[in-house]
């Protein structure tokens, strides 16, 4: 509505300006009130024919109705130039308009042949439909702009939401896989595994539903996770966490980018025959958040080759939220290292 209204008062303003230029400039003197009447009925016939091109002609063509945008424009056309030259002939003749010598001078030029009567209401016809088929062009440009791009941003924010939608039961489903074994092996540590599962499932259900939590929220999730997962450790593995002690409760990030890469060491990087270590350090500076994850490469070359093609649904789809949520605001590499896999995790934070 204040667009429209911003456009009605814009428009008034040019056709008044327009106005005032033909009507004040010469002699005023030399002017009968007849002038000015003339003046204000031509420029209101300007504006009538432009907007009736811009709101009624051209929306037309712009609507795919461009067999009957076609047949009207020669006659809205025509018929502009035909009313306008009636007018001059009949109503805008200058022995009507002026006195003294500039009448003279003008009705010898109104003796002049039809025709150069006739041209300059083609010119100013043509002119204005330019105008007015220009402008319009370029707010349907940028109408159908901004509609791809409220498109593209509902489309992302659907895939994002179902790329949540697929990280949290797969996460879900390795961590239940994880506590059935412990239960085995280990009935008496359960418990305690099952209240960091709650606060876990606490963080995914209410958390993980806005587009963005505060980061230690999510930092929290991860120490979670991590505890958990060392409940079940064989002595001869060793963890060596690095996590912020503080940080800035303002700065926020995406809830569960990193743990996916995480939970992919413990998956792949376990094992009972050697001694190994997995190593998880995050940090925060200049509102960058950087994560590292190292773990030992266990299975065989054929077996490794084959999870460079199947990295599983978590690494998958975290790949594509941080290229949905951080375009050009992240860097993320994943190799292998003196027989490590390895992986680094650099987004630029943001604040609330």
């Amino acid at each position: 509505m204040k667009i429209k209204s911003r456009s009605i008062l814009l428009q008034l303003a040019v056709w008044i300006s327009f106005w005032s230029v033909l009507a004040f400039t010469g002699d005023a003197d030399d002017k009968l009130p007849a002038f000015y009447v003339v003046m204000t009925i031509r420029v209101a016939g300007l504006a009538i024919f432009y907007n009736m091109v811009y709101h009624l002609l051209l929306p037309l063509y712009f609507n795919n109705r461009k067999k009957l945008f076609y047949l009207l424009v020669p006659v809205v056309l025509t018929g502009n130039v035909a009313v306008k030259t009636i007018f001059d002939l009949k109503w805008g003749a200058p022995e009507k308009l002026f006195i003294s010598k500039q009448r003279e001078i003008r009705e010898k030029a109104h003796e002049r042949p039809l025709v150069y009567i006739i041209v300059p209401p083609v010119i100013l016809t043509l002119t204005l439909f330019g105008f007015a088929a220009t402008f319009k062009g370029f707010r349907a440009f940028e109408t159908k702009r901004k509609s791809e791009e409220e498109a593209n941003r509902r489309r992302l924010e659907a895939e994002i939401a179902l790329l949540k939608s697929q990280i949290n039961p797969h996460f879900l489903l390795n961590t239940l896989n994880n506590l059935y074994a412990l239960s085995i092996t280990e009935p008496g540590r359960t418990p305690g595994a099952l209240l960091k599962l709650s606060e876990m499932m606490s963080y995914i259900l209410y958390e993980c539903a806005q587009p963005r939590v505060p980061v230690y929220k999510d930092l929290e999730f991860i120490e979670n996770y991590i505890d958990l997962q060392r409940l079940r450790l064989s002595p001869n593995i060793t963890l060596e966490t690095s996590l912020p002690a503080e940080t800035d409760s303002s700065l926020t990030i995406e809830p569960m980018l990193m743990i996916p890469f995480i939970e992919n060491a413990f998956k792949h990087g376990l094992s009972t025959r050697q001694p190994h270590t997995i190593s998880i350090s995050v940090g925060i500076k200049d509102k960058i958040i950087n994560m590292s994850v190292i773990n030992p490469l266990i299975r065989k070359a054929d077996e490794i080759d084959d999870d460079k093609k199947h990295r599983g649904i978590g690494i998958a789809n975290t790949r594509q939220r941080l290229e949905h949520s951080y375009p050009h605001a992240f860097r993320l590499q994943i190799g292998e290292m003196d027989g490590k896999h390895v992986v680094t995790l650099d987004i630029q934070l943001e604040k609330s």
